[in-house]
C-alpha cells in the first residue's frame, strides 16, 4: 500500500475547524467542536463521505494568526469555520479518503478541549470537572440534540478512532452509547470502549491501521 507523504496530501485537500474560546470561574478553555477534511474542488459537497470520532483536537489551531477565535459564554454554541494547520492525524485521515475516493467528511471528538498531549488534556478535563462544563462534550447530555443534528445530515459510516487510553475510558463509553450502533466502523480493541487511533507511531502502525479499515469498509 502506498503511503502518501504529506506535501502531496496538500496538494489535494484543505481543512477547515470551528473554534471557540470559553471562560468559567476563572479557568480558560481552548476548544474546536467540528473539523472538516475536503478536496480542494468539493467544499460543497453537502453530505458528508464519513464522521471521525477521535480523542479530541490536540493542538489544532487556525491557519492564521490574525483570527480572532469568538470567546462564547457557559451553556453557548458556535459555529465558526476558518482555515486550519493540518496534523499527523488529519494527514492519516486524508490517506484514506484517497483510498475510498471521499471527497469530504467531518472529524468531531470525544471532548472539544484543545491539548497539546493527553496528560494536559487530563489536566484540563479535570478543570472542567470542577467548574461544572460538561458541554465540552458532544457526547453529553446538553448537547444531545446537537449530536442529533449532526448525525441525521448525513447517513454515512461513522468511524471510531480515539484510541486506547483508559484515563477516558468514560468519554468513550459515553460516546458509545450516544451513537447509533450499526454505523459505527473501526479497527477494535480487545478492552471496550476502545478503538485503535486512526495514526498511530510509528508509521508501521499508520499503514497497518489504513489495510485494517480498507478492509473493514470495502469498495
Amino acid at each position: 500500500m502506498e503511503f502518501v507523504k504529506a506535501d502531496s496530501l496538500k496538494k489535494q485537500f484543505e481543512v477547515k475547524g470551528s473554534f471557540y474560546h470559553l471562560k468559567i470561574q476563572g479557568h480558560s478553555f481552548e476548544c474546536r467542536n467540528y473539523a472538516q477534511v475536503y478536496r480542494k474542488d468539493k467544499e460543497n459537497q453537502k453530505e458528508y463521505d464519513a464522521i471521525f470520532v477521535l480523542m479530541n483536537p490536540g493542538l489544532c489551531s487556525p491557519k492564521k494568526s490574525t483570527y480572532l477565535i469568538p470567546q462564547i459564554s457557559h451553556g453557548e454554541s458556535s459555529l465558526n469555520y476558518t482555515y486550519a494547520k493540518t496534523d499527523n492525524t488529519q494527514y492519516q485521515i486524508m490517506r484514506f479518503m484517497n483510498l475510498k475516493n471521499w471527497n469530504k467528511v467531518l472529524v468531531i471528538n470525544l471532548s472539544d478541549i484543545r491539548a497539546g498531549n493527553l496528560d494536559e488534556f487530563k489536566r484540563k478535563l479535570n478543570d472542567a470537572k470542577r467548574v461544572g462544563f460538561e458541554g465540552h462534550s458532544i457526547f453529553s447530555e446538553q448537547r444531545k440534540d446537537e449530536l442529533g443534528q449532526v448525525l441525521s445530515n448525513s447517513n454515512c459510516p461513522i468511524i471510531v478512532a480515539w484510541g486506547t487510553d483508559s484515563r477516558f475510558k468514560n468519554l468513550a463509553e459515553c460516546a458509545l452509547a450516544a451513537l447509533p450502533q450499526e454505523r459505527i466502523i473501526g479497527v477494535e480493541h480487545n478492552n471496550k470502549p476502545f478503538y485503535y487511533h486512526a495514526s498511530p507511531t510509528p508509521l508501521k502502525g499508520k499503514v497497518e491501521w489504513l489495510q485494517h479499515m480498507n478492509e473493514i469498509i470495502a469498495g
